[in-house]
């Protein structure tokens, strides 16, 4: 994933900056979660979504026997 600033906010999550340029209502993404440092990894993740001008709505656990992973749903922000 390729990350850039945004206005000093810290780093963004290109793919949803580019779904919000294009108008998207909402942005919808997965992620294997990171097996040593979960919490951490999805903390950051999520940062650099909402730096891209979207607010989290609705999260999801499951696990696969492999791997834990997180659903995500946002929704743009205003402005």
């Amino acid at each position: 994933m390729d990350r850039h600033m945004s206005g000093g906010l810290g780093p963004v999550d290109s793919h949803a900056a580019r779904c919000r340029e294009r108008g998207d209502a909402e942005h919808r993404r997965s992620i294997r979660l990171h097996p040593v440092h979960p919490d951490r990894n999805l903390v950051l993740y999520v940062q650099r979504i909402e730096a891209a001008g979207w607010q989290l709505t609705e999260q999801a656990f499951s696990d696969d026997g492999a791997h834990r992973r997180c659903s995500m749903r946002f929704a743009r922000t205003t402005g």
